[in-house]
């Protein structure tokens, strides 16, 4: 079933994922860009990777917003002038970056620094000081648990050349050591005579959300060239990643009336779907006010967390890639950060007032290598995008198929995956609620999913309006503790629809001095 006013989606997962926490991009145009051919065609050439760190997601919109095209054909090192971009683009460009990222960019910013991650850095932007807390971006605090990253290939499989390829990877990055045909983890499934489905199973400490791209373009890459009878050239060696950290700073704000649970509980997941034309309106308010996607949910979960009864201090976990250097964006590892978003929602603001707040919070976040990482526990809230891109390898596509990775370290996460249209314009969200049977439970995990769609519709319906006077529900029922609903390790159900609620009145605290 499905939230009320949302259909229930019959897509597929997404294919692949990597995080965004980016302005959404308003097309005026469509583009494309295919998969080139050469030797270095997968990966793509220097300069086609990905965006690497919030900041450069949230600039690579900005590129394709100023241009007019969709954001999936402008990478890392895209330059903004080769794109298309032209002076009154430019203009743009500067207009809608110095709005939002409140930096001081002079009118020279755009050709010093004419790609994201050049755009990103002249912004502020600085490299991560240290990645992790260890345990909450594999979902573990000791290193167990294991991470499974499909990739599904298409086309006449050359067997042999398929594996001289995964020990080529595998010597190449230490998660993928033991990534051979027959090995432990690793298989390899026909589910047509054209169509396979390579599972590599690693350990979960090992990997992180942003290494299932690098991982199909770096395997398609070295196919390629053993399908030729040649060893593959790499890019360049693997880099070395910021320390890890073994504890974090701040402990995310736990869902109200949630309980203890211990860590080796037992996790299921609750799948809904927001359709496009809800999508186009998220996209729409988060333009409007200088925003991104990720700051309108945050703000309204913010919003929530206070009616539920957190106080008015709230900490979101938020897992972001610290990719910020071209080695690191091709690279398979752990090389993310988990970040303690705070904000204050006293005073009953308007909810764009607290979107300003989340806003200046979130960008002080992201800009600086020390700011505060989530410890686990809690809610953690994350934005992906649907990437999708398939890598050509001798008659071969190579493309990343749904990951699992251990959700373990949040009482609650809410992981929305937008979908784009081949122009660019929003398709659609899916949303995925992984949440800790003995923490939560199924049926306080469906409610304040819904409660979080109705508050999201009324503050589109309202954005100018009080907190206190936007609606979301009254205060979840609790699953009672040692529920069991599903007997698999990560069911995935659609939640009952919450009952309808008419606003609810909250106190108002006392604004903090200062």
């Amino acid at each position: 079933m499905s939230l009320p006013g949302q259909k229930p989606s019959d897509r597929p997962v997404p294919s692949a994922r990597t995080a965004l926490t980016a302005l959404p991009a308003l097309p005026r145009g469509a583009g494309g860009s295919g998969d080139g051919g050469g030797e270095h065609a997968a990966p793509p050439a220097s300069g086609a990777e990905p965006p690497g760190t919030p900041l450069q997601e949230i600039v690579r919109d900005l590129f394709a917003e100023a241009i007019g095209v969709p954001r999936r054909t402008v990478h890392a090192d895209s330059d903004f002038f080769r794109l298309g971009g032209h002076p009154a683009a430019a203009a743009r460009l500067l207009a809608r970056a110095r709005r939002i990222l409140g930096a001081g960019l002079d009118d020279r910013a755009l050709h010093e620094a004419p790609t994201p991650a050049r755009f990103a850095a002249a912004a502020g932007e600085r490299p991560a000081a240290a990645t992790g807390p260890a345990g909450a971006l594999d979902g573990t605090l000791d290193g167990e648990g294991s991470a499974v990253l499909p990739l599904r290939l298409r086309g006449a499989l050359d067997a042999g050349a398929l594996q001289k390829a995964l020990g080529d990877v595998g010597r190449r990055h230490a998660a993928l050591r033991n990534s051979r045909l027959g090995s432990a983890g690793t298989r390899l499934r026909a589910l047509a005579a054209r169509d396979h489905l390579l599972e590599l199973t690693l350990p979960a400490d090992l990997v992180d959300l942003w290494s299932h791209t690098p991982l199909a373009a770096e395997l398609a890459l070295a196919y390629r060239a053993r399908a030729a009878g040649r060893a593959p050239r790499w890019e360049g060696p693997v880099p070395e990643a910021a320390p890890r950290a073994r504890a974090g700073d701040l402990a995310p704000t736990v869902p109200p009336g949630s309980r203890p649970a211990p860590a080796d509980t037992r996790v299921g997941r609750l799948a809904l779907d927001w359709d496009a034309g809800l999508h186009q309106r998220l996209a729409h308010l988060a333009a409007t006010q200088a925003a991104t996607l990720f700051m309108v949910v945050h703000a309204a979960l913010a919003a929530l967390l206070t009616r539920l009864g957190a106080g008015p201090a709230i900490t979101v976990a938020a897992p972001v890639p610290a990719r910020d250097s071209a080695a690191l964006r091709r690279a398979v590892g752990p090389y993310g950060r988990v970040l303690a978003l705070s904000v204050d929602t006293s005073g009953d603001p308007a909810f764009t007032t607290l979107l300003r707040r989340v806003r200046a919070a979130d960008l002080a976040a992201y800009r600086t290598g020390t700011a505060a990482l989530a410890r686990p526990g809690g809610i953690a809230l994350s934005v992906l995008a649907d990437s999708g891109e398939a890598y050509e390898a001798a008659g071969l596509t190579v493309r990343a198929a749904p990951p699992l990775l251990p959700p373990r370290a949040a009482a609650l996460g809410l992981i929305l995956t937008e979908r784009h249209t081949p122009a660019g314009a929003p398709a659609g969200i899916a949303v995925t609620a992984a949440y800790q049977y003995d923490a939560v439970g199924e049926t306080a995990a469906a409610h304040l999913t819904g409660q979080l769609t109705a508050l999201l519709e009324a503050a589109l319906d309202a954005p100018a309006a009080a907190l206190s006077r936007l609606g979301g529900g009254a205060r979840p029922p609790l699953a009672p503790a040692g529920t069991r609903e599903h007997t698999a390790p990560y069911p995935t159900r659609r939640p009952s629809p919450a009952p309808a609620a008419a606003p609810v009145p909250v106190p108002v605290p006392v604004p903090v001095a200062g």
